[in-house]
């Protein structure tokens, strides 16, 4: 039997505007009626043909197994010609140089799949140059960025550029978000005391898990006097959390981690001098400043050579502090302040543990996604071409002597880069690449995140002894990467996943392929897949929301409830794989229609 007609109200779809040197034909004209229609919105062609991507990588293994479905789809296809003088579905004859190229008129068999890749079109995922960014300058020809094969579509993690004479269309097929992550299961301590002299300054080189509030002077397994980071805010312009860690410079910027952990009640100063007596002082060049916090008198103060029931009787906020009793004979001494309230994050007192800052591949969409978010929508920032200004380079004077060295820029996705960067500043000492490691900020995609685990974990190894730690999501803007939020544009760096055509080349055997991704079982009902028994649609969602994480888009999508631009300033909007989409991301008439149409020779 035929499967899966296309329903009735497609019949009269309009006439396709097809490239000068290709012949105007409208839906049904010269093809026999037993064969599909050659228009939108499968385009079947009725020749073999061959379409390729380029761009992000962080669709690129999602869309190799969609492409591989597609293109498996085609073993249901059309009968391919054999012989010279069968007559094809274009109406022209066969030769006996074409066989296997064009499909038969009328000749398909009871398991033909007229839906799906009906005229076999192969997809390709290609990879000649990686990032959403290279891929649409691909796709907009060699005038932009050449590449060594045709690039038919692009993959892209971000929108449309709106490349000048390209055209640009996308189709936005699956919702992401771009979550910064920590580490804060990864105590150092645990492989020893480094052996170098980068982190001995700090506690004597006995670190615990930075990220989860551990200080100088708790112990490693806790208690920890700290706070925990766990969460990123974007909100306040240049006085911004984001801006201040990824943007600024001098003295706005955060790159200390008790910046953001040593915030009270219990807040510590880390190197005190002190003498023997009621006063004590900052020691020259210690991290937290030349100045104690503005401690109320009354305040209690604990620590190495701190009497019990000692407290604060002045000088808060100045550069010697007077205590109630004397003190013990200990420099540097950290003493612990018990505060009545807590201080901002951002603003918390340094403990000489420098924020790594990992940089990410800047022609990325994941990159140009948290670059808006960190920019904070300051207009002239250092973040204004991309958000590696701040990177981090290697620290270890042994390995990169002028301390100069290229920063370290991951790809996208690939927190197990981080540890090879680590690797390669400290070769044989664990202890430092864990301290490394612990001190870490990276963002990557929440998909990515949540099913791929080499890319969510960095594993330290000594000799047989490999422990791997996971990345821990940061809430930004005090939302999670939940489905819904990601959705609806709550969480501040939702993204769409776009497939982006030129509409000046386009041409039907992939806007049909595009269109298959779009529909989902809505305008056309696809077939089942005889090596599954699976209706392809179900695989395609499966693979999706299932194999790659994310939240599947498609022409029923409905548009954001918490408008089509989240926080960072890029659209993010859920409705562009349906026809009739206005300029905000909304629906008009054409909801419930895959949303590309061929212009330039839609027979192939």
């Amino acid at each position: 039997m035929r499967m899966h007609k296309l329903r009735n109200r497609l019949a009269g779809a309009a006439t396709i505007g097809i490239a000068a040197a290709a012949v105007t034909m409208t839906l049904g004209s010269g093809i026999a009626s037993a064969d599909p229609s050659p228009g939108y919105p499968h385009f079947d062609n009725g020749n073999v043909e061959a379409i390729r991507s380029s761009g992000s990588d962080t669709t690129i293994f999602m869309m190799q197994r969609i492409s591989d479905l597609y293109t498996a789809a085609g073993l249901y296809g059309c009968t391919l010609n054999n012989a010279a003088g069968q007559t094809l579905f274009d109406g022209g004859t066969s030769t006996a140089s074409n066989e296997e190229f064009f499909c038969q008129s009328g000749q398909d068999v009871a398991t033909t799949d007229d839906t799906d890749n009906w005229s076999r079109t192969e997809v390709a995922t290609g990879v000649d140059d990686v990032g959403s960014g290279a891929g649409q300058n691909q796709l907009c020809g060699p005038t932009v960025l050449s590449s060594p094969l045709p690039v038919d579509f692009a993959r892209s993690s971000k929108p449309s550029a709106n490349i000048t004479g390209c055209a640009e269309q996308e189709l936005g097929y699956a919702k992401d978000g771009v979550p910064a992550v920590d580490f804060p299961t990864v105590n150092p301590s645990t492989w020893g005391a480094p052996t170098t002299s980068v982190y001995t300054g700090v506690n004597g080189g006995t670190i615990g898990p930075v990220a989860n509030g551990w200080l100088p002077g708790d112990p490693t397994a806790g208690p920890f006097n700290g706070t925990a980071f766990t969460d990123l805010s974007n909100v306040g312009g240049s006085s911004s959390l984001a801006f201040r860690i990824w943007c600024a410079t001098g003295t706005t910027q955060v790159n200390d981690w008790g910046q953001l952990t040593n915030l009270g009640p219990k807040l510590e100063v880390v190197n005190v001098d002190e003498v023997g007596t009621t006063s004590v002082t900052i020691n020259a060049g210690a991290p937290e400043g030349t100045t104690f916090p503005a401690l109320a008198n009354g305040t209690a103060v604990s620590g190495a050579g701190i009497t019990a029931g000692t407290t604060v009787t002045g000088g808060g906020g100045t550069a010697t502090l007077t205590l109630s009793k004397a003190t013990g004979s200990t420099d540097p001494a950290t003493l612990i302040f018990t505060t009545s309230s807590t201080l901002t994050v951002g603003s918390g007192l340094a403990i000489g543990l420098p924020i790594r800052v990992v940089g990410v591949n800047t022609g990325s969409g994941t990159e140009a996604t948290f670059d808006l978010y960190s920019i904070s929508g300051v207009a002239g920032s250092r973040c204004a071409s991309n958000v590696n200004p701040n990177d981090a380079n290697d620290p270890n004077p042994a390995t990169d002597p002028g301390l100069t060295g290229a920063p370290h820029v991951a790809l996208e996705n690939n927190v197990a880069q981080i540890v090879q960067f680590a690797v390669s500043d400290f070769p044989t000492d664990p202890a430092d690449q864990a301290i490394e490691l612990a001190t870490t900020l990276y963002f990557e995609s929440n998909g990515v995140y949540n099913t791929t685990p080499y890319a969510a974990a960095g594993t330290i190894t000594n000799g047989s002894t490999k422990i791997a730690y996971t990345a821990d999501k940061l809430s930004m803007n005090e939302e999670t990467p939940t489905v819904p939020n990601l959705l609806n544009n709550f969480y501040p760096t939702a993204r769409t996943l776009f497939n982006i055509v030129s509409g000046n080349t386009v041409r039907g055997s992939t806007a049909g392929f595009i269109n298959w991704i779009c529909d989902a079982n809505d305008d056309f009902t696809k077939g089942i897949d005889n090596s599954t028994g699976i209706n392809f649609d179900t695989e395609l969602q499966t693979l999706i929301t299932g194999t790659f994480g994310f939240a599947r888009l498609s022409d029923a999508s409905v548009s954001p409830s918490n408008g089509g631009t989240p926080a960072d300033n890029q659209p993010a909007p859920n409705t562009t794989c349906a026809s009739g989409t206005n300029p905000d991301g909304t629906l008009t008439v054409g909801n419930g229609q895959p949303g590309i149409t061929a212009v330039a020779s839609p027979n192939t």
